[in-house]
């Protein structure tokens, strides 16, 4: 990925730091510490807190230190949120292996997810600046209260307007947040700041989207799980509430996700979304995303970051995993 190049030496440290605050010398802890680290994913937070630091003040050792310490601790928050939700919702697989609640039990997927929030919120505390500890909070408050209302929604069929408020909860505040925190932690304007911020959020919602559409449409060792993996769970997102809106196939979509296995009939599922549209006008509310997180960029001081972040907005639209 072309856009983390410039802020490849920061990932390093980033990965770095990671090793040095989850090697604990407790051989369980280590143990599922190097599970966690092995199943991380692509790092697009810390990234994007590294990114949208480099609109601020001149990065010096002390502001690439406080950088990296909240681009690493906004990662850790990410992976505890992962391991807590493969618990809620009951997951075998992440990424293509086994859940740390499937490779140990429940028990220590809690406690790791729980041992997570708290080293991250000692990283936070340590770039010695309150407001950094009080956004990390509030985002971790938000993605709480949005996990509370996708769990009571199980197995039912929200509007759109309630799918929109639950990503933005649990996805657009958090990439909305991990923009602003990179812009803080380096001094960047404050004008600067909200920019970054209104890219983190329609790259948040555009992801979340993509994401989605990618339980359709991925191919299963590429996304790393079963495709109609979301139908499975119970969690039905915008192509399935779309698609019930079509006079012609919403009927028999609803007589599947009514029926006792609607699992079983993902193929079928995929078909009528297909026909009805519903993949793509969920693409289409992704590109609308894209493009105004594109707009906003325009708005950014010119440089290699913006370059980066137009790039990201980009792949964010056309990856496959």
């Amino acid at each position: 990925m072309r856009f983390f190049s410039l802020v490849e030496p920061y990932l390093r440290q980033v990965n770095s730091l990671l090793e040095e605050q989850l090697l604990t010398g407790n051989e369980l802890i280590e143990n599922v510490a190097q599970y966690l680290l092995v199943a991380s994913g692509k790092r697009l937070r810390p990234a994007l807190v590294l990114l949208s630091g480099q609109f601020g003040s001149e990065l010096t050792s002390a502001r690439s230190q406080k950088l990296v310490q909240v681009a690493t601790a906004v990662e850790m928050i990410h992976m505890a949120t992962l391991v807590h939700d493969d618990i809620i919702d009951d997951a075998v697989l992440r990424r293509g292996i086994p859940a740390v609640r499937s490779q140990f039990n429940d028990t220590v997927a809690v406690l790791a997810g729980d041992f997570l929030f708290a080293l991250a919120f000692r990283l936070f505390s340590s770039a010695g600046d309150l407001a950094i500890v009080d956004i990390a909070a509030k985002v971790v408050h938000v993605m709480c209260v949005g996990e509370i209302h996708q769990n009571m929604d199980h197995g039912q069929i929200a509007s759109e307007d309630a799918y929109w408020r639950r990503i933005e909860a649990k996805t657009g505040f958090f990439l909305e947040t991990s923009c602003r925190l990179g812009a803080i932690a380096t001094g960047a304007p404050a004008d600067i700041e909200m920019l970054l911020s209104q890219y983190g959020h329609h790259i948040g919602l555009a992801y979340q989207v993509a994401d989605d559409l990618l339980d359709w449409l991925a191919n299963p060792e590429t996304l790393g799980k079963a495709v109609g993996e979301d139908v499975a769970a119970g969690v039905y997102t915008l192509p399935i509430i779309y698609g019930l809106t079509q006079a012609r196939q919403g009927n028999q979509i609803e007589k599947i996700l009514l029926g006792p296995h609607p699992e079983t009939q993902v193929e079928e599922l995929r078909h009528l979304l297909e026909k009805s549209g519903a993949l793509q006008y969920a693409k289409s509310q992704a590109g609308r995303h894209i493009d105004q997180a594109l707009e906003v960029c325009r708005q950014l001081p010119s440089g290699p970051a913006k370059q980066a972040l137009e790039e990201l907005a980009e792949f964010v639209l056309a990856r496959e995993y």
